[in-house]
């Protein structure tokens, strides 16, 4: 097993599966970050929060299995890329997520490669 794949996938899944367990756990601290416009949309914020942490528990635990890796990675790097799109105002959390983006395409990267030896 390819140790740079293993500690990105492990890395990834850890930052999907915290921020869905604690953004169920305690929504109250997560709300914040869902930008007023797209709280105003239909279903409005609390479903959406709980919608996407749903979505991310499910990637974590994708990430984890290791199966179909490059396309798990690649839903990661487009889910990440989206929430710095959609808080760009907020430079200060987000360029987390700018690193994290990058994390997750460099393991599509990765898996590509080995898929092509």
């Amino acid at each position: 097993m390819n140790r740079a794949k293993l500690c990105l996938r492990l890395g990834l899944a850890f930052v999907f599966l915290y921020a869905a367990t604690s953004s169920l756990l305690n929504p109250g601290d997560w709300i914040g970050f869902i930008p007023d416009w797209m709280a105003k949309l239909p279903p409005g914020a609390d479903l959406e929060l709980k919608g996407h942490a749903i979505f991310e528990l499910v990637l974590g635990l994708w990430l984890l299995s290791g199966k179909l890796g490059f396309y798990a990675a690649i839903v990661a790097a487009l889910d990440l890329a989206a929430i710095t799109l959609v808080n760009i105002n907020v430079m200060s959390v987000v360029f987390r997520d700018i690193g994290l983006a990058l994390a997750a395409a460099s393991l599509a990267f990765l898996e590509q490669e080995s898929t092509n030896k």
